[in-house]
């Protein structure tokens, strides 16, 4: 009977969180090339870029110690 009740309902998923570009604050989509790190200089804060950003060398700066890197 267990089984007759799984059939009936599709298992339920989280959604994805939604990821930001830290420096043009665009969401990133699933599938855009991005990368993740945290802050070279205090490691507190996890940044995402885009790859636009990453290209065009544009600065981010961390809200908790205030490095600025391209």
């Amino acid at each position: 009977m267990a089984s007759a009740i799984a059939t009936q309902f599709p298992p339920v998923h989280e959604a994805a969180p939604i990821r930001i570009c830290s420096s043009c604050k665009k969401p990133i989509v699933p599938g855009e090339k991005a990368v993740s790190f945290r802050c070279p200089n205090c490691g507190a804060v996890m940044f995402w870029r885009c790859q636009k950003c990453r290209s065009m060398v544009i600065i981010y700066k961390c809200p908790n110690c205030g490095f600025e890197g391209p």
